[in-house]
C-alpha cells in the first residue's frame, strides 16, 4: 500500500488529511505525517544519527501545535523500527536466481524455490514466500541502514500516546482575512481573547522562525510588516497567539501575496 493509498483510504473513513503545519478541526479526527528520517537513513547511511534530535523536535513541536490547536490526544505511530551500523552490516549470500525481489533484508523468493534461510509468508498471498536475512545480516553489500527483517530493532515499535493535560485549550479564535500590500500583511481575526497578538512565521509552532515581530491584535486587526524584500513569495504561515504565546488559529499565505 502506498502512502497517497493509506490517505485515501482514512479519508473515505471521515479522517481529516492535515498537510505541513495544518491543525485541521478538532471536532473529528486525523491524520497527519512528519518525520523523513528513513529517506534520509538510505541516503546518508550512518548520518541519519545526526538528524535524529532535529526529527525529535519537529515531532514534539508538531504535536504542541495540535494539542494547543484543540486536540485533546495525538497518538504516534511508525510502520517499522531499522538497523543502524557505520561501516556496513554483514552481507549474507542468496543466490539472485531464486528471487523475484530481493531487498536490502529480504527477499520475495520464485516460486517453488528452496533455501537453507528462514522463509516466511506472506500475509496478504500465503502463495508467496519470502527469505529472511539472518540476524542483522543483508542481502547487500555496502548498508549501513536498513529494515524489513526480522529483529526486535525493526519488529517492534513505540506506540505513544500524548495528551492534553495541563495544556489550556484554546478558544475559538478565526483568522477571517489575510490581505497583502506590498510586503505588509493585514490579518484580520475573529473571537480572539484579550492580549492575542498575530505573528508570521515559516513553521507555526516555532516562534524562532517568526518573520516579522509579533503585533498585538486591536479591534481585531493587525498589520504585519516585511523588512527583508528577499523573502518575497516565500511561504509563511500567520498564527494567532493568546496572551502565553500559544497558536490559537493559523493560516497559510505567501508573502507578498
Amino acid at each position: 500500500m502506498t502512502a497517497k493509498s493509506l490517505r485515501r483510504l482514512l479519508e473515505d473513513r471521515g479522517y481529516q488529511i492535515l498537510r505541513d503545519e495544518e491543525v485541521g478541526s478538532p471536532e473529528g479526527s486525523a491524520w497527519t505525517e512528519t518525520g523523513d528520517l528513513d529517506a534520509l537513513g538510505h541516503n546518508r547511511g550512518w548520518k541519519v544519527a545526526l538528524d535524529v534530535e532535529r526529527s525529535v523536535r519537529d515531532l514534539a513541536a508538531r504535536i504542541t501545535a495540535l494539542l494547543e490547536a484543540g486536540w485533546r490526544e495525538v497518538l504516534v505511530v511508525t510502520d517499522h523500527g531499522w538497523l543502524l551500523l557505520p561501516g556496513g552490516l554483514p552481507k549474507v549470500d542468496l543466490p539472485e536466481h531464486l528471487t523475484v525481489v530481493r531487498k536490502g533484508r529480504c527477499a520475495r523468493l520464485k516460486s517453488g524455490a528452496h533455501t537453507d534461510q528462514q522463509t516466511v509468508r506472506w500475509s496478504l498471498d500465503p502463495e508467496i514466500s519470502v527469505a529472511v536475512a539472518p540476524g542483522i545480516a543483508t542481502y547487500e553489500a555496502g548498508k549501513e541502514y536498513e529494515h524489513g527483517g526480522l529483529s526486535p530493532q525493526e519488529c517492534i515499535v513505540p506506540v505513544l500516546t500524548v495528551t492534553a493535560s495541563g495544556i489550556t485549550p484554546s478558544v475559538n479564535a478565526t483568522i477571517a482575512e489575510v490581505r497583502w500590500t506590498g510586503l505588509r500583511c493585514r490579518v484580520r481575526v475573529e473571537r480572539a481573547p484579550d492580549g492575542a497578538k498575530v505573528d508570521l512565521r515559516s513553521r507555526a509552532a516555532d516562534p524562532s522562525t517568526s518573520i516579522t515581530p509579533p503585533k498585538p491584535l486591536k479591534d481585531g486587526a493587525a498589520s504585519l510588516p516585511v523588512a527583508d524584500d528577499n523573502r518575497e513569495f516565500e511561504a509563511a504561515i500567520v498564527v494567532v497567539l493568546d496572551p502565553d504565546g500559544r497558536v490559537l488559529a493559523q493560516a497559510p499565505t505567501v508573502v507578498g501575496g
